[in-house]
């Protein structure tokens, strides 16, 4: 089955490593894409040391607003289409899920194409639980969706001015 969690509140990516921690203690697999982040979410830092999970991340680093530089634009497409459909496809068959964060950005960001995830994500549903993450969720993406939670900001204190926060935000 298919999963998604979108919107702009905080918590898409929480609710991704908490799935992952529930598929762990079951004794799954779990295979973690990584996607439009700088590669240092303290998340990282426990998850990579857990047994049964993998974390895939892309050669090339992110850096905020990057999606807004369209001199990056084809080095950063080349690298998400080489992890999403070169690297996953080789041994996706043996995770019981695999969560894609921030997959819908990168659909948005037209890093990657909604139809070729469509094909992706049909290969992969055959045997992982799939978990997906992003800010806007689109609509062929919304139609295969088994599950979708709407994730929806109502107060943040960078409203006020405090910036991110180690441990909290990232």
């Amino acid at each position: 089955m298919i999963q998604s969690y979108y919107g702009n509140g905080k918590g898409k990516t929480t609710a991704a490593v908490g799935c992952a921690i529930r598929s762990l203690g079951s004794g799954q697999r779990v295979l973690f894409v990584q996607l439009l982040k700088n590669n240092e979410s303290s998340e990282f830092r426990i998850l990579k040391n857990l047994d049964n999970l993998d974390v895939l991340k892309p050669d090339e680093r992110y850096e905020l607003f990057d999606n807004l530089k369209k001199e990056r634009t084809e080095l950063l497409s080349e690298a998400y289409n080489k992890l999403l459909f070169e690297e996953l496809t080789k041994n996706n068959e043996c995770y019981q899920m695999i969560i894609l964060d921030e997959i819908f950005d990168i659909i948005e960001f037209e890093y990657v194409s909604e139809d070729k995830l469509l094909e992706l994500l049909n290969l992969l549903k055959e045997h992982s639980e799939i978990i997906l993450t992003g800010h806007i969720l689109p609509d062929k993406i919304a139609l295969v969706s088994d599950y979708i939670s709407e994730i929806r900001e109502i107060n943040h204190p960078y409203k006020k001015g405090v910036p991110s926060r180690k441990g909290i935000e990232y």
